[in-house]
């Protein structure tokens, strides 16, 4: 249960980011929401609703976690996803730095949870 809440906050969070660059830049109808005085488009309000999700479930995790252990572990998840993400999507540049960067991402998340 614990590992599926991990993996559905990095789901909606890396999907809720990726919704939101991508309703940024998609050439789609935008409409304007008047309070914040800003075009959005659909995509972008459904990046904003799995962002909040996302929040949601991170909420969760913070409840059944050490702060110290999860919030390294998710940021560091997401952080790999999204950058696999926007190389995909976006067609964003995939560096050596980058893999080497998350090659000790991975191994710090291992060393933290090892027991």
């Amino acid at each position: 249960m614990n590992i599926l809440l991990i993996v559905a906050y990095v789901l909606f969070a890396v999907s809720g980011s990726t919704l939101l660059k991508y309703g940024g830049i998609a050439n789609v109808k935008k409409f304007l929401i008047p309070l914040i005085n800003i075009n959005v488009s659909w995509i972008t309000l459904l990046g904003f609703f799995f962002y909040g999700i996302s929040f949601i479930v991170y909420t969760i995790l913070l409840n059944k976690f050490d702060l110290s252990i999860i919030s390294p572990i998710t940021v560091a998840l997401v952080y790999i996803f999204l950058m696999i993400t926007a190389f995909i999507v976006f067609k964003e540049p995939f560096t050596v730095k980058k893999i080497i960067g998350s090659a000790l991402v991975l191994v710090g998340i291992l060393l933290m949870i090892k027991k």
